[in-house]
């Protein structure tokens, strides 16, 4: 039995899965699990270029997880080889910050141009 289902690949510079718990320790043989919940459901988001990272996509797929029972994401950068397991309202609140500070930039950019 397949213990991965893809859940969506989105062309916002990262693809989320859903992956069970259990088998975490299995796919991420060096990943700390102690601080996160495996007991149910785990989001995994692989980011290949965090420059191309859409955060408002990113927000709007850890919002639908949450609402779906999820409590674990799983932060994967497989070209840099650095993966960590966080609880999903950590990543949601991280990823809500970043995108409220590329707001204000573009606003104190607009600001300082004149326009």
């Amino acid at each position: 039995m397949e213990s991965t289902a893809k859940v969506q690949s989105i062309r916002g510079g990262f693809k989320a899965e859903r992956e069970f718990g259990f088998a975490l320790a299995g796919r991420f043989k060096d990943l700390d699990l102690s601080e996160v919940d495996t007991d149910g459901v785990a989001m995994v988001v692989e980011i290949g270029d965090p420059r191309r990272l859409n955060l408002h996509q990113l927000s709007r797929v850890l919002v639908g997880a949450a609402s779906g029972g999820v409590k674990t994401a799983v932060i994967n950068f497989p070209g840099r080889g650095l993966t960590a397991a966080i609880p999903l309202f950590n990543l949601f609140a991280m990823v809500d910050e970043n995108s409220q500070l590329k707001e204000l930039r573009k606003l104190e950019s607009a600001i300082r141009s004149g326009a």
